[in-house]
């Protein structure tokens, strides 16, 4: 028990120090999260044009999506992308509102005089519930301001000039996916489509779902990736980099210390194989 406790001090100190002390170290170049970048600085709307970001992700899963989620809306507010927001999962729905708030509100702060306005720079349809068969209606809808109908203040997308007369789905130029979820994502990749229009889909990952989202880039049918909490502080050092005046340290302590907790993990485990060995080495020599 008492080793138990020792390892379960060492990982608290790891994670805990680099956050107290504010540590923070330059993240590990991701070729996808610069392309994800890449993909979104290249987005060319027209009035009445959007973007789509649906924000799949609960409490369980807020250490890597809800900075994949902010770098992603912040880089689209900062292009002056209109975002509509949503999510296939309930448990989202606070972050549907926090988030692009913070978001608007440190820009504001960054740029004085400039404005990011509810109805105006994003708008929040909250929870739909229905997953596949909800998408696919919606796909088909001639008019997605109608086919959506109201905002999660209950007021009617018509009544924001900006959401007002969006049109069908092809005006939708991007969509990203935010989640840690199973099935989720493919509900996008299935049946966000028709035989004309493909969107140009970028995702956001948990770390564990990696390997399954690489089939998708490797496919072309994903434009960009965000891998974990490092892809998210990867893609704010690259947006950093062209906005210097952006804030990104919270972000890369909290990468810097789940970097140290890794360490530490490896650490012990070469030395959870090495003792026993040295241990049978003295029995057999004396």
């Amino acid at each position: 028990m008492g080793g138990r406790r020792l390892i379960y001090l060492v990982m608290i100190l790891a994670v805990g120090l680099p956050i107290i002390f504010g540590v923070s170290q330059k993240p590990s170049r991701l070729v996808s999260a610069e392309r994800m970048y890449d993909v979104v600085e290249s987005v060319s709307v027209q009035p009445g044009e959007v973007a789509m970001v649906w924000l799949d992700f609960g409490p369980n899963t807020i250490a890597e999506n809800e900075p994949q989620a902010t770098v992603l809306l912040e880089h689209l507010f900062r292009r002056r992308i209109p975002v509509i927001l949503l999510s296939q999962y309930q448990q989202a729905e606070r972050f549907l509102t926090s988030i692009p708030k913070e978001v608007a509100q440190r820009l504001e702060a960054e740029m004085p005089g400039q404005h990011w306005r509810y109805g105006e720079a994003w708008v929040n349809v909250g929870f739909r519930p229905g997953g596949a068969i909800f998408i696919q209606s919606m796909v088909s809808a001639s008019d997605l301001s109608k086919f959506l109908g109201r905002d999660v203040n209950g007021m009617p997308l018509t009544h924001y000039p900006t959401f007002a007369a969006i049109g069908g789905v092809e005006r939708v130029k991007l969509v990203g996916e935010i989640t840690g979820l199973v099935g989720v994502f493919d509900n996008i990749v299935q049946f966000f489509q028709k035989s004309e229009y493909r969107p140009t889909l970028v995702h956001g990952c948990t770390s564990i779902t990696i390997p399954e989202a690489y089939i998708f880039l490797d496919s072309g049918q994903l434009k960009g990736l965000l891998e974990g909490i490092a892809g998210a502080a990867w893609y704010s050092e690259v947006q950093k980099g062209k906005h210097p005046e952006s804030e990104n340290k919270k972000l890369l302590v909290t990468n810097t210390a789940l970097s140290a907790a890794h360490i530490v993990l490896i650490l012990l485990i070469v030395a959870g194989n090495i003792v026993p060995l040295v241990q049978r080495w003295r029995e057999r020599h004396g």
